[in-house]
C-alpha cells in the first residue's frame, strides 16, 4: 500500500513538470490577451480552460477553449474554437454561449439625452 502511495505521488509530481502544462498556460495567456479580456471586460472574475489543442499540417493550431465569468449574481460561459497561427488568433467560432451579453467599455456605450 505504501509503495502505491509513493508511486502515485511521483506520478503527480512528474505530471506537474510536463511541458504540456506550460503550453496550456501560454495558450491561456494568449487567449486572454487577444480574445477573452474584451469579452469579459467588467466582470468580477473569469477563468479559461483549454479543452483541446490540435496541431494542423500547415503549422496552425485549432484550439477549443471554455471561458466562464461572474458578473454580479450572473455568469457567462463561452465555448470557442480558435484558429491560431504563430501566436496570433486568426479566427474563432463561438460554439456555445450562455448568460449575459458582453460588457462594453464606457466609451462604447451609447449616450442618451435626458
Amino acid at each position: 500500500m505504501r509503495k502505491l502511495c509513493v508511486t502515485m505521488v511521483q506520478v503527480l509530481v512528474l505530471a506537474a513538470w510536463l511541458p504540456a502544462g506550460a503550453t496550456d498556460d501560454s495558450l491561456e495567456r494568449l487567449l486572454r490577451a487577444q480574445a477573452f479580456n474584451r469579452e469579459f471586460e467588467g466582470f468580477d472574475s473569469y477563468y479559461v480552460m483549454i479543452e483541446a489543442d490540435q496541431p494542423q499540417a500547415d503549422g496552425s493550431h485549432e484550439v477549443l477553449a471554455v471561458a466562464s465569468g461572474k458578473f454580479s449574481d450572473n455568469t457567462k460561459r463561452m465555448k470557442v474554437l480558435f484558429l491560431i497561427v504563430d501566436d496570433q488568433i486568426i479566427g474563432g467560432q463561438v460554439l456555445e454561449g450562455t448568460g449575459l451579453p458582453p460588457c462594453l467599455a464606457p466609451e462604447h456605450r451609447p449616450s442618451s439625452s435626458l
